[in-house]
C-alpha cells in the first residue's frame, strides 16, 4: 500500500515507487482497491507506518524484507458471513529507508465490514530463503483464501485467525461508555450524502450568521472521511446534563424564571462545568479502554468542537430523532443532552434509526421569542437568542434586543415547552450541577462583575468563552428589557450608569440603548 506524505515524512520517507507493498481486498458487498488515490489512510493504515527493526540490513539491500511485514502485520476483517474471497497481491523488492523499522505495526481494514476476524499473515521459511533473497525488483507473491482457516493457493503464506465479533465488540463499548457517565451509545455510518444538499442550502440562506466556521470547511461537515481520512463508523455518545438535584416540575420552574425581569437567566446546559471538556476527556478514555482491548486502532474525538454534523449522526445512530427547532429528540430522554462523537477506523455494526414522535406538535415553533424557527427543521440562527448571546460578537440587532427578555447566556424555550423533556434524565455525574452565582442572580449584581471576578466566577465554565465584554452587553439588553417593562428601581438605571462610560463601543452602545438614550 502506498503511503501518504503525512506517512512518509513522520517515518522517514517511504519512497512512493512500483516497489511499495500493494493490497487488493475483495468482498461480496465491496470492491475495494488500495491505491495512490488512498495515500493518507484507507483499507489498511499504510505500509509506511511499518517499523520493524529491520534496521540497517533493509538500507545495505535495497530489498524490502517481506517476511518481517508478514510477521506483524494484521487485518481486522469481518465475521465469515460477510465475505467470500480475499485476495492479497503484494509487490516485493521495495527500498525503505531504514529508519521507518524500529517498531511493530497493526493494519486495520478501514471500510465497512472489516472489523471481526484478525488475520495474522506470515511467510514460511521457504519463501524467506528462496523468493525474497531474489534480486529481481517486482517480485510477485499472490494468494487467495475462502475461509480463514485456509491457506494461499501456493502454500508459500499462512493464514491464522482469531475470531472477534463487532456486535461483542459494540457490548463492551456500550458497558465502558455507561462506567463512564454516558447515557446511550451507537454508531452510524460516514455516508451523509442525503444531508449535503440541505446543509449547502442552509449555508446559502446565511443561516449560519456569523458563523464563519460553519461554511470554512465546506462540505466535510457531511463527509466523515474526508475530515478524519480512514474513518469508517462513528460513535456516537449521549450524555444527560440535567443536575442531579433538579426537582419534578423543572419546566414550570424555569418558565417562572423568565418572568423575574431582576433575574439573569442562565440556560441549563451552561450551569455547571463546562461540557466541552467533561465529554472530551470521557471520550478519550473511551478510546482507551478501547484501545486497551484491541490495540491501537485510528481515533479521534469531538465534542461540538469541529465540523462535524453532530445531530446529524446522533439521528442515524439510533440515539433519538431530529425535532421541529432541529435539536435531536429522544422518548427515554426529551432533549437535555450533549452529545459527542468517536470516529474510528474499525467498522462497527451500525444502530438502527428511530422514528419521529413529534407528530402535529409546534409548540416549539410558537414559544421560539424571536421566531427563529422559521419552519418544521429549519433555524435561521441570526435570530436565535442562543446565538445571539455566544456566537454573535457584534452588535444584537436592535428589533430583536425586546424580544431576548433577561435571557443573559442561552435560551432553553424551544426545549423547556416540549412534551418529550418530561422524559429528560438527570446527569449521573456531579459536573453539571448548579453553580453559585449562575442561577437566580441578579442582573445589578451580574453587571457588577469586574473582568477578574467574571474570570472567576465563570472558571470552568462554558460562559467564559464569550468573554467580558460580551457578557456585559448581553447583561445590559436583560436591564434595558426591564427598564421598558416599567420596572421602577432605580437601581437598575444607577448600575448601568456606571458602566455608562466602558472603554467598549460594544457596552457603552448597549447600555445607552438600554437607558434609552
Amino acid at each position: 500500500m502506498v503511503g501518504g506524505p503525512e506517512q512518509g515524512g513522520a517515518v522517514g520517507g517511504l519512497r512512493r515507487q512500483r516497489d511499495l507493498a500493494r493490497v487488493v481486498v475483495q468482498c461480496d458487498e465491496m470492491d475495494h482497491q488500495v491505491s495512490a488515490r488512498y495515500e493518507s489512510g484507507s483499507l489498511l493504515r499504510p505500509f509506511g507506518q511499518l517499523e520493524a527493526g529491520a534496521g540497517k540490513d533493509v538500507a545495505k539491500t535495497g530489498v524490502f524484507p517481506f517476511a518481517w511485514i508478514a510477521e506483524t502485520v494484521k487485518i481486522k476483517v469481518p465475521d465469515s458471513k460477510f465475505w467470500q474471497l480475499i485476495g492479497f497481491d503484494h509487490g516485493v523488492g521495495g527500498a525503505f529507508d531504514a529508519a521507518l523499522h524500529t517498531q511493530g505495526p497493526q493494519q486495520v481494514a478501514y471500510q465497512g465490514g472489516f472489523a471481526g476476524t484478525q488475520i495474522a499473515m506470515q511467510l514460511n521459511e521457504r519463501v524467506a530463503q528462496g523468493r525474497l533473497r531474489s534480486k529481481r525488483r517486482g517480485e510477485q507473491l499472490r494468494g487467495r483464501f475462502v475461509r480463514p482457516e485456509q491457506t494461499f493457493y501456493n502454500g508459500d503464506v499462512t493464514i491464522s485467525s482469531t475470531h472477534i465479533n463487532s456486535s461483542q465488540l459494540l457490548s463492551k463499548i456500550q458497558a465502558w461508555a455507561r462506567e463512564l457517565g454516558f447515557s446511550q451509545i451507537g454508531v452510524a455510518g460516514v455516508d451523509l450524502s442525503s444531508s449535503e444538499a440541505g446543509l449547502s442550502a442552509w449555508l446559502a440562506r446565511g443561516f449560519h450568521g456569523d458563523m464563519a466556521y460553519m461554511a470554512a470547511h465546506g462540505l466535510k461537515r457531511a463527509r466523515p472521511a474526508e475530515l478524519v481520512p480512514g474513518t469508517v463508523s462513528v460513535i456516537t455518545a449521549r450524555m444527560d446534563y440535567l443536575p442531579a438535584a433538579t426537582p419534578d416540575g423543572w419546566q414550570a420552574l424555569e418558565f417562572d424564571r423568565l418572568r423575574r425581569p431582576h433575574e439573569g437567566i442562565v440556560s441549563v446546559y451552561a450551569r455547571g462545568r463546562d461540557y466541552h471538556k467533561v465529554l472530551r476527556q470521557r471520550l478519550q478514555s473511551l478510546s482507551d479502554r478501547i484501545a486497551e482491548h484491541l490495540g491501537p486502532f485510528g481515533h479521534r474525538v469531538f465534542t461540538d468542537s469541529a465540523p462535524v454534523l453532530e445531530a446529524e449522526l446522533a439521528a442515524r445512530s439510533g440515539q433519538g430523532w431530529r425535532g421541529k427547532h432541529t435539536l435531536l429528540l429522544s422518548r427515554e430522554a426529551g432533549s437535555m443532552f450533549f452529545l459527542g462523537e468517536i470516529y474510528v477506523d474499525l467498522a462497527l455494526p451500525p444502530s438502527a434509526a428511530v422514528t419521529g414522535h413529534c407528530g402535529s406538535c409546534s409548540a416549539c415553533i410558537d414559544i421560539c421569542p424571536t421566531q427563529a424557527i422559521v419552519a418544521p427543521h429549519r433555524l435561521d440562527a441570526r435570530r436565535c437568542i442562543s446565538y445571539l448571546t455566544i456566537e454573535h460578537a457584534g452588535p444584537i440587532p436592535l428589533e430583536l434586543r425586546p424580544l431576548m427578555g433577561n435571557r443573559i447566556y442561552g435560551c432553553d424555550d424551544c426545549q423547556l415547552i416540549c412534551p418529550w423533556n418530561k422524559f429528560a434524565q438527570r446527569s449521573v455525574l456531579p459536573d453539571f450541577d448548579e453553580r453559585k452565582g449562575l442561577v437566580g442572580s441578579q442582573l445589578v449584581t451580574l453587571l457588577g462583575w469586574s473582568e477578574e471576578e467574571f474570570l472567576r466566577f465563570t472558571e470552568g465554565s462554558p460562559i467564559r468563552r464569550i468573554g467580558h465584554e460580551r457578557w456585559l452587553r448581553n447583561i445590559a439588553v436583560a436591564m434595558g428589557n426591564a427598564l421598558r417593562a416599567g420596572d421602577p428601581d432605580a437601581s437598575l438605571r444607577t448600575a448601568l450608569a456606571l458602566r455608562a462610560l466602558h472603554p467598549s463601543d460594544l457596552v457603552r452602545e448597549h447600555v445607552a440603548w438600554a437607558l434609552d438614550l
